[in-house]
């Protein structure tokens, strides 16, 4: 499996709020101890807090008030991952965008990153309407849909240029 499926998955099992120790982690997800520390740091660097319990019964569990739990939903999770799919196949998305500005349009996007800025989550893509990148929270994204086209993201820097 991929690096991000196995943090996502990691993120899955901890979700349950019970201490996992590093080891059983690791048998679940078929890496390395050492891979399950660089999870855990890489998912922190991405907002994704998971404490770190010592003894003999400790381990990791997911932090209580983690910022990616704060989607609010299922639907918004479900949206997180399915943003970190077209990223990685490049895949446009079309979303309809509630935007304080300009009210509720449709857009065709090229998601390139996902972040967290002061606990929202956000996601940096090329916007075809606007023909600029823009950043669109994902909060205010109604309802959205993967392309099977894939864009180009060197087409784009031309563009630019």
């Amino acid at each position: 499996m991929s690096k991000i499926a196995n943090m996502l998955n990691m993120v899955q099992i901890l979700k349950d709020e019970k201490i996992h120790s590093i080891q059983s982690l690791a048998q679940k997800l078929e890496v390395s101890e050492r891979m399950i520390r660089k999870y855990k740091q890489e998912l922190e660097q991405a907002g994704i807090y998971i404490n770190s319990i010592t003894g003999k019964y400790g381990g990791y569990q997911i932090d209580k008030e983690n910022n990616f739990l704060k989607l609010e939903d299922i639907v918004k999770e479900e949206m997180y991952i399915t943003m970190k799919k077209a990223i990685k196949n490049r895949n446009k998305v079309e979303i309809e965008y509630k935007s304080i500005n300009s009210g509720i349009t449709k857009r065709i996007i090229h998601p390139a990153e996902l972040f967290c800025y002061i606990d929202k989550w956000y996601v940096a893509a090329f916007c075809e309407l606007r023909k600029e990148i823009r950043l669109f929270k994902l909060q205010n994204i109604l309802n959205y849909i993967v392309l099977e086209e894939n864009y180009d993201d060197k087409a784009i820097i031309k563009k630019k240029l």
